[in-house]
């Protein structure tokens, strides 16, 4: 539950149990009940308005100190979806593409706080899913050190698995998706566009990155016209890395700007904003209490 709406809760019930403190019949009204602090003979209507508004003291002090909530309310999701195809197996990129993928991954992972949720996706002539969003970093460690090659590049299904994944877990947190091939669709059931598509729809921002050697659209090898459409159209940024050492540098950078954009700071917000509250209430009592 968010604090913002918590602190409100409170506000309610402290006006509703202020008013209804007391309550029992008032002689000079006959037997109707009526709220005891709004009797001149209550002992508590001098003393009840000091309450919120020390209340509100209480929150700006705690504000200016230095206190703080952390106001998001589900850790951040990311998804890795790696293309596990037989050219992953290529070794222009030293030692082969599917080992400095994974190096680079692990070096990606590292950059991100520890309560990220990470998961693994793959695809080849099927997606799947092999790790779903865990803090477990290891999890998705073991996964990479397992990764084998097939036959087939299903990018579309790929992110596809990933969006469903992302679906299931997200809860209203911030989720990307970090897509890696090194060649073109084989015929996806979901092309990549409609699959890019999806993700601008669902607010999850797809960061695609090429890898090896970049060649024109009826050329063999990879499409780095589709890896930038897919971006562009989900609200990512799309990267190529022709060897291992750019690779592994276009991973750490992305995963230092995933952890500014999406780690959200701790916030005094919620603080003032019951100080004010607070501060309104007591003048509210101040007015209606009988002096």
């Amino acid at each position: 539950m968010s604090p913002v709406l918590i602190i409100v809760l409170v506000v309610v019930v402290l006006i509703v149990v202020t008013y209804l403190f007391g309550l029992s019949p008032d002689p000079t009204r006959g037997r109707r009940p009526a709220p005891g602090i709004l009797r001149r003979r209550s002992k508590w209507r001098k003393v009840l308005p000091v309450l919120p508004l020390l209340a509100a003291v209480g929150c700006l002090v705690l504000a200016f100190t230095g206190f703080s909530f952390n106001v998001q309310e589900t850790s951040p999701t990311i998804v890795l979806v790696m293309d596990v195809s037989d050219s992953m197996d290529a070794s222009d990129v030293a030692p082969n593409r599917l080992a400095a993928a994974e190096a680079a991954a692990n070096a990606f992972l590292d950059q991100l706080p520890p309560d990220f949720r990470v998961g693994l996706a793959t695809f080849a002539g099927k997606a799947r899913l092999l790790v779903a969003p865990t803090e477990a970093r290891n999890e998705v460690v073991n996964a990479l050190g397992a990764l084998t090659t097939s036959r087939g590049t299903v990018i579309g299904d790929g992110l596809s698995v990933a969006l469903d994944t992302i679906e299931d877990v997200r809860e209203g947190g911030d989720a990307v998706a970090v897509l890696l091939s090194d060649g073109r669709d084989t015929g996806s059931a979901v092309p990549p566009r409609e699959a890019a598509e999806r993700a601008s729809e669902l607010g999850v921002p797809v960061f695609t990155i090429l890898l090896g050697q970049v060649t024109d659209e009826g050329a063999a090898g990879a499409n780095l016209d589709a890896m930038e459409e897919i971006a562009t159209t989900s609200g990512g940024e799309s990267f190529s890395a022709e060897t291992a050492n750019q690779l592994t540098s276009r991973f750490e950078n992305l995963g230092s700007e995933l952890n500014v954009n999406l780690d959200v700071e701790p916030s005094t917000k919620p603080l003032v904003i019951a100080a004010i509250a607070l501060a309104v209430l007591a003048g509210l009592m101040l007015i209606i209490l009988p002096r």
